[in-house]
């Protein structure tokens, strides 16, 4: 079995390490901030946060909708649904176009919950956007 070893074909200096390495570290430095600034307050795990917060973005909807416009996997996302359902956040609806389905959307509560947080999450990512050095 022949061996294929070989030096790096892309030369170092190609390469935008800030898209490849920094990026991702920023994406988790907001997450768990968020986490720890803004939902560990009002105790709402991050995927309650994401679902609620796409609900209160698009209307009401499918979840199919929402898993496809977001990084919220489908089955992370049904979980969710029914979480924050007992919770008492969210009510399903029967979608009159396709009886399958199931449309989404905020209770009172939910819409409260969601509109105490939004302002913070905001000002969270402002500051956040506002300490980068962005030329």
């Amino acid at each position: 079995m022949e061996n294929h070893l070989h030096d790096a074909l892309i030369p170092y200096d190609d390469v935008d390490d800030f898209i490849i390495l920094r990026a991702r570290a920023f994406t988790s430095q907001v997450r768990r901030a968020m986490i720890r600034d803004v939902l560990q307050p009002e105790n709402v795990p991050l995927i309650d946060w994401q679902l609620m917060f796409s609900v209160a973005r698009y209307g009401t909807c499918h979840l199919a909708h929402i898993t496809h416009h977001t990084s919220l996997d489908p089955a992370h996302g049904s979980r969710a649904a029914t979480s924050l359902e007992k919770k008492g956040l969210i009510e399903r609806h029967d979608d009159p176009d396709n009886r399958r389905r199931k449309l989404i959307s905020l209770t009172p509560s939910g819409t409260e919950l969601v509109m105490r947080i939004w302002p913070r999450a905001q000002g969270l990512v402002k500051t956040i956007t506002q300490s980068m050095n962005v030329d």
